[in-house]
Order: structure tokens, then sequence, then C-alpha cells
């Protein structure tokens, strides 16, 4: 019996009664139940006979959990008898009022109260004739310290069987115990650690006998699934024959269709499938005439079982049903796969025109029919090239990017400095550049794309798109955004003109970025809106041929402050990769993702994303994508854990600065730079200095964008402050102000505006630094950025009680630890507890009038209220109070109790009153009203 067990000892440590039984075997995810099931055994003397009956899907474990019982039991000393339930040929209780004619120690047992279990497996093939006696067991129960555990198959029930449950349950006699899936965590314990865990865990539904079936190949697939070769021991040959072609045909079918394949009468398939129907092999499908198998694995097991020679045999006959049929090739070409005759030329062209169809939908399932054909194929005689392109770009798509680019070399074509000859080289030129690009070769991949290009005797086609896409890509790689801009913005329009949306769409968020890295925010975000209407408009199937559109346009939105549409767009992505196999892109789809939401303040999702991306990442090969995933994963173990997580922050950090040591493409700058914020953070301000000039290349940061100085500069702000360099501190503050005046943002404006805070603090101008700090976390609440509004909290609160002013810090502390608990970050929540302690021992200070005080009796503003607040009415200071924390009008609406629509009118008049255009310069204003801002 497989059901997720394995020699050992219990998972559960028990009473002394029950404890680990010898023998029992591990029984994974089960620990609720089999805590249950000891809790009754250890009360069978004192709280009398109960009847438990497990039930579930075939393999869900109920066999296994049942004999953990009845070792524990046995182990203990209680009397046991078991038995399935067609071999159950004595009641263990027979009527009372009967002869005693054969010994019955378990009777005895339970007329002196010591107790006994009886345990009946498979209760659904019990016999009619024994069904009395079970009844009478049941019956027994109420009043014997006796345990009847039963375990059944629900759909194999017979109407007399399931009438006696359903009277027990009735009376209260009977439990029913539904055993789900496995949780995640114990398919893990099940199969060790794997890429395909989640899958596997997904497709067999969380069933460990499944689990095993499908985590398992060749001849380990009929071993995994002994269980259910046991069920086939009483099938007629009719119906094991039908039973085979099922398997053959996939997980489901159409009676007739199998009927016509194997030459069999309508009458007897239907007959065949009825019994196969009541032995719970096969089902009807949920809509329609069709039927499937109770589960793929299932067919699996029968599908490994067949001899070669009745395997193809049924192949042929099925794709010969399918054909007469005139369906699809993608439903034919599983079949001729596997019956391929290299005499029929109709079999090898329907195999590569199905891998072509296939090639984005299901690329490693195109790569299995093109791998099929080709050593059929005759070296340059017809379909061998394009099948060569094909292979070649499913590897590309699959993520073996090496493969594919060994496998274009291999076309023996010319690749580069020579002209290729035909469509299928100028698109293995393509390929190539793709390859080399993910191989983070980027001047290869350049050098490529420009030999495509010049080889092109028409520039306007969809593979002159694909080379200016690459080369865009390069540049972006090498930081030359004109020349990125350049080939983008060629790219999107041949696109256009092709009516090609998807490569328009990534094409424009290219050009999106390369505005934004040039200086030109507008266009930047002119052209990404552009970008995200296309996609927006784009079914799934269409995005698959090209899914690096929506990476774009989510990496786009992220560097431009769009975290929600960032992570939709990128969520959106990843769910098309994974659903396809297109695993090239998830890596970066998930690296992009991980990094949104870590900005958000998720820490746990990010960390999840973290953990997918590993898996692909271990197999992908591009340092660039480690290097970025391994940074990203330390400053959430940063934030997350505090102290207890510093050697984990440290190592991945490490590891990250490695791969990225020495270079200075984007990516690499971008590492370095980040790790220079850590060792600050964690204590060495002068290193953190030093490594991130260097990361920079120099003063004045030429390595940098102006869209991530301000965030740079803030670091080497905090660095002069710990040295003591005031005239450093002023002059990385100044030109962190500078660059935002440049291309403003709220996230740019909040790392400009905390430089500005610890500028004033070296000056020792505590006052003005909490104002800078305040005007910093408004800034940081319209970007959304979470983790960067609760430390910028912590550090104003520091500095006013460094400054003696205590009022307001219990407010700042109080929001700071909302977030750092939202996020889950314990070291925000450290933070937050030692300005609590510094709070509570400070002397009391006078309380300055707050700025948000409600009107008096008469209606009239306090006097507490500044002037520009008298201006509103006391529903309105209370509505833009809460806007300046960073509630949406929804939150604020559920606040009141009042409707959205009511908040929205309530800001409008706000922001007119007070001279204000949106969220930001509202609280921006109430900020400079707040005491002592004057």
């Amino acid at each position: 019996m497989s059901d997720g067990i394995r020699d050992g000892g219990s998972l559960l440590e028990g009473s002394p009664a029950w404890g680990v039984a010898a023998g029992a075997r591990q029984l994974f995810g089960r620990s609720r139940e089999i805590e249950a099931l000891l809790g009754v055994l250890g009360g069978l003397r004192t709280a009398g006979g109960r009847a438990i009956a497990l039930v579930g899907e075939p393999g869900i474990g109920k066999s296994a959990l049942m004999f953990t019982a009845v070792a524990h039991a046995r182990a203990a000393g209680v009397r046991v008898d078991a038995a399935q339930g067609q071999y159950a040929i004595a009641p263990a209780f027979p009527d009372p009022r009967s002869p005693l004619d054969e010994p019955c120690d378990g009777r005895e047992r339970v007329a002196r109260g010591v107790g006994a279990v009886v345990a009946v497996d498979d209760l659904h093939h019990l016999a009619a004739d024994q069904i009395p006696g079970l009844e009478r067991m049941l019956q027994a129960t109420a009043t014997s310290p006796l345990l009847c555990l039963l375990a059944y198959r629900q759909r194999q029930l017979s109407p007399a069987l399931a009438a006696v449950l359903s009277r027990a349950m009735s009376a209260g006699l009977l439990e029913v115990w539904q055993l789900g899936p496995l949780p995640l965590a114990a398919t893990r314990e099940l199969l060790g650690e794997r890429p395909d865990l989640a899958e596997l865990h997904r497709e067999a539904l969380g069933n460990p006998r499944y689990l095993e079936i499908m985590a398992a190949d060749g001849q380990a697939i009929a071993v995994a699934g002994t269980a259910i070769l046991g069920e086939l021991a009483d099938l007629d040959d009719t119906a094991l024959t039908v039973l085979q072609a099922a398997a053959v045909f996939g997980h489901s079918f159409h009676p007739e269709l199998l009927a016509s394949a194997l030459g069999l009468e309508s009458a007897d398939t239907m007959r065949a499938l009825d019994r196969l129907t009541g032995l719970d092999l096969v089902r009807p499908a949920e809509a329609g005439s069709k039927m499937v198998l109770r589960h793929p694995a299932v067919g699996a097991v029968v599908y490994q079982q067949l001899e070669p020679s009745r395997r193809r045999d049924l192949h042929r006959r099925s794709a010969a049903a399918l054909a007469k049929l005139a369906v699809p090739i993608a439903r034919r070409a599983h079949h001729v796969a596997r019956c391929l005759d290299p005499n029929e030329p109709e079999h090898l062209t329907t195999l590569i025109a199905a891998a072509r169809d296939a090639l984005h939908t299901s690329p490693a399932v195109s790569a299995r029919y093109l791998e099929v054909v080709l050593p059929l194929l005759r070296e340059d005689g017809e379909h061998w090239h394009e099948a060569r392109v094909l292979l070649a770009q499913t590897r590309l798509l699959t993520g073996d990017a090496a493969e594919s680019r060994a496998l274009l070399d291999a076309l023996r074509r010319p690749v580069v400095g020579q002209p290729p000859r035909g469509d299928h080289d100028l698109t293995a030129l393509a390929d190539a550049s793709r390859a080399e690009r993910q191989l983070g070769r980027y001047t290869e991949a350049g050098a490529m794309a420009r030999a495509g290009l010049a080889a092109l005797a028409d520039r306007d086609c969809a593979t002159a798109a694909a080379l200016h896409a690459e080369l865009a890509d390069c540049a972006y790689d090498l930081q030359d955004y004109a020349s990125c801009r350049q080939h983008a913005e060629t790219a999107a329009a041949i696109a256009r003109r092709n009516h090609d949306r998807v490569g328009e769409a990534k094409s424009l968020a290219q050009v999106s970025l390369a505005h934004l890295f040039t200086g030109d925010l507008a266009a930047a975000d002119r052209t990404a809106d552009s970008a995200v209407e296309l996609v927006d408009a784009i079914s799934d199937a269409t995005l698959l041929t090209n899914l690096e559109a929506l990476y774009q346009v989510g990496l786009a939105e992220g560097i431009l402050g769009r975290l929600a549409a960032a992570e939709r767009h990128l969520t959106r992505g990843a769910t098309l990769s994974r659903r396809t196999g297109q695993t090239y892109v998830q890596p970066a789809l998930l690296m992009a993702l991980a990094n949104t939401q870590l900005r958000c303040g998720n820490l746990r999702r990010t960390l999840a994303t973290l953990d997918e991306a590993d898996r692909h990442a271990e197999f992908d090969g591009n340092p660039a994508i480690q290097a970025v995933l391994a940074m990203i994963r330390a400053e959430v173990l940063l934030w997350r854990g505090g102290s207890a997580e510093m050697r984990g922050v440290l190592a991945s950090a490490d590891r990250a600065a490695a791969l990225a040591d020495g270079q200075v493409t984007a990516w690499a700058v971008n590492v370095r730079c980040s790790h220079a914020e850590l060792v600050l953070i964690t204590g060495d301000p002068a290193r953190a200095g030093r490594l991130l000039l260097d990361a920079a290349g120099g003063v004045d940061l030429p390595r940098i964008t102006g869209w991530r100085q301000p965030r740079c500069y803030e670091t080497l702000v905090r660095a002069a402050v710990a040295e003591g360099d005031r005239a450093m501190a002023e002059h990385w503050a100044h030109l962190a102000e500078t660059r935002v005046d440049e291309l403003p943002s709220a996230s740019r404006r909040g790392y400009a505006g905390r430089a500005r805070m610890w500028a004033h603090t070296v000056r020792g101008d505590l006052e003005r630094a909490r104002l800078s700090g305040l005007a910093a976390v408004a800034d940081f609440t319209v970007g959304g950025e979470r983790i960067e509004v609760g430390r910028t909290l912590v550090a104003v609160a520091a500095l006013a009680l460094d400054a003696g002013r205590t009022e307001q810090v219990d407010g700042w502390l109080e929001q700071a630890a909302a977030l750092a608990q939202q996020c889950g970050s314990v070291r925000l929540a450290d933070e937050v507890t030692h300005q609590r302690a510094r709070l509570f021992t400070a002397p009391a200070a006078p309380a300055a009038p707050s700025a948000f005080a409600a009107p008096n009796a008469q209606g009239g503003a306090d006097l507490a209220v500044p002037a520009l607040l008298a201006l509103l009415t006391g529903r309105e200071r209370e509505i833009a109070h809460l806007t300046s924390t960073g509630l949406t009008s929804g939150e604020i609406a559920s606040k009141l109790f009042l409707s959205v629509r009511t908040v929205d009118s309530h800001l409008g008049r706000i922001y007119r009153k007070l001279g204000v255009s949106n969220r930001a310069s509202l609280t921006r204003a109430l900020l400079s009203e707040a005491p002592g801002a004057a």
C-alpha cells in the first residue's frame, strides 16, 4: 500500500499508552487524524465505544491511516480484529441471540470492559449477507468499549450498504471523517524537494498514491501503481481492452470514438464502460457525453503495462479513427508520434505541423514531436532545416539557451560574417541572438542581431522587428539608452505595420524605459500607457507568442512606481509561463515580481516568489538573474527577520555581490549599489560609501541612471553623516534634490527628502530634519512603499526624541508598528519597540495643539486649529487627516461609514479650499501646518 507511507516510526509521539507503535509506518500529512485516533483509543475504556468511517478518494490514505491506528492498538495490547470487505467472512459481533459456536475473545474482552477494535478496510466490497452483522456491530458501539473503524469509497457503496451507514449516521452511531488532499508541505516530505513539486501536487490533487505515480517514470510507474493494477484483476477481456484504449486516448474520450478505434459494437463498449464506472476506474465527464479516467495516474499505470506491440496498435487505431473524423492535427499528433511509420510521409508532415502549432502553447510537447521526426529526415532535405530551427526554439522557450545555441550552430549555415540563406536562416540568427542574451553574453548577442539586420533584404518584416528588439535589449543591458530607444522605436513601428501587437507592446515598454533613463519622464509615462493599453487588449493565446512583452511592461511599470499594475502584469506573465512551460522568461518575470512585492512590503509573498524563481534560476544559468534574486532575498531577510536573520542576509548579499563583482552592466551596477545599502544598514557606513562609489564609477555616479541616483545619494549622505562629514552630507543631499527636480516622482522625492533629513541631522538641526522626514513619509506613502514609510517614521520618531519632543511620536510609532505587522517585518517591529522604550522613559513635554482638532460646540474652528485647516469643516479635517496617513478612499469610507463617492466629494472640496491638486500635495500642506512646522 502506498498512500503516502514509508517504513519507520510514527510521526506522532503520543501518551505512554499510545505512543509510537513498533512496526508502524510513517504517514505524511495526517498528524491531526492520527492524534484524534490515538485520543479515541486512549479513551476507549472510559469514554465508551465509537464508530468512525474513513472516507475519501482512492489512494488518499484511508488504508494507511487505519493501518497506523491498528498498529498502535496492537502495540498497547488491545485486541484487534481486522479484515478487508471482501474477506470479512465472520462478523466480529454476531447476533447476541445466536449460540456462541466459535471462540470470540473480542466479545469477552468487551464484556469485561477491556475494549477492542474492529477494523474493516474496503468496506464497499462487503458481501450483502454480512451487512446485517455490520449494523449490529455499529449498534454495539453505543453500549460497549468497542472502536469500529471502517474505510470505504463512497462511489462504490451498494444501496443496501449505504442505507445501513446512513441510518447509523442519523442515529449518531457513526462519525464520518472525510480525508482531504495532503498539504504541499506533506508532498515535499513524501517526494523530497524538486523543481516541479508544486505542479505535481496540483495535478495529483494532493493524493499520495497519484503523487508517487506521477513522480515516477518508466517501470517505476507500475511499482508505484501496484494498488491500481490490483483493481484490474477481475476485469473481463472486453472491459480491460476498453480501459487500455482509454489510457491510450488520454484522460478523456468519447465512447463512440473508443468503439470505432477498437472495432467494437457500441453496445459492447457501453457495457464495458458501465462495468468500469461501477469500479470507479472511469467516470462521466462533468459536461457533455465524454467519459474520463478516474485520474490521469490511472491511465499512466495502465499504459505502462501495455506490451509495445499492443500500445503501438492502439495508437495506430486511435490516429486512424481521429483522422476519419478530420479532428485537428494537435489531437492526432500524440498518437502519430507513437506509431510513426517512416514510409508514411503524411506522418512526418503531421508531426512537424503539430510541433509548429504547439511551439508556444506547449514547447516541451513540440520538442517531443521534433525529436521523433528529426532522425528520419534527410539532412538538407525537405523540412530538415525548419525542424532543426523549431527544435532550437523549443529549447530556448524551455530555458535551455545553451542547447538552443548549440543546435543553431549545428545547422551548418553561416551565422556571422556571411549572408544567411532563406527565412529560416534569418530566424535562426534572431534566435541565436536571443540565446546569447539569455546566457548573459550581450556583446555576442548584439553581433548576431546586427549580422541578421545586415543580411535582410526586407527591412520591414517581422524578423527585422525581432532583431531590432534584440538590439534594444542588448543596448539596455549595456546602459546605452539612446541606442536602446532608437532600436526599440524602430521595432515598435515595424511591428505595428506588421500587425504584431505583442511585439509592439514589448518594444514600447523598452522605449518607455529608455525615455525614463534619458531624462524624459513625460514621454516615459505616455509610452508606458500605450504599451499597457496594448497588452490589456491582447488575449492570453496571442501573448504566448512573446511573453517578454508582459515582462517588459511590468518592469517599466514597476520602475515608474505603478506597483499594483506592475504586479498584475507580471503575475499574468508568470501564470502563462507556468501553464505552457515557457520557462525561459519565468526567472525574469519572477525576479521583477519579487522586487515589486518587496517594494510594496509584501515580504511573505516576496519570499514565496523568490523560492519559485530560485528553482528556475538554478537551471537557467544567467548570472544576472541569479545575482538580482540573491540581492532581493537579502533585503527581504533583512526586514523580515531582524538580527536573527543577519547571517542569511549577509550570505545572500555576498553571493549577489560576487556574481556582479567588477561588472558594469546595468544589472551588475544595481546589484552592487544595493549591496552597498545593505552594508550601510548592517553597520559599516565607511565601507558602504566606498562600495557605492566604486559601483557607480566615481563621485559623479556616471554608471547610475538619473532615475536611481536619489536613492544612491541618500546612501552616501548617511555614510557621510556616520563619519561626521557635514560638507559631503550637504553636497550629496543637494544632488539628490536636484535629480528629483529633473525627474519628479513620489518615491524619488521620498529618498531625496530622507537624504535632506540626514543632512539636517548632522548639522544638529533636528527640527528641520524631522519635517524633511515627514515630507519623505508623505512621498513614500503616495508611492506605496510601505517598508520605506515605516522605516522613515521610525527615523522621524527617533529624531523627535533626540530633540526632546514627545508629541506625536506615539502616533508615528503606532503607524510604523501597523506597517511592520502588515509587512511581516520583525526588524521594523524591533525598531519601533526600541523607540517606544525611549518614549516611555522620556520626560513629559507640554502637549502641542493638534493640527486636526475637532470643531467647537458652535461648529466653528477651535483655536488650536491652524489657519489653513480652519477653512475646512470638521468632517473635511477628519478625511484630510486620514488621507495624509495613506488610506485610500475606500478605506476611509469603511472607517467613517461613508460611501466612497461621498469621501471623494469631500476630497474635491478639500483640494479646492486648500489650493492643492492631489493627495501628495494635501499631505505636504498638512505637514507644513503641523505644530513646529513654521
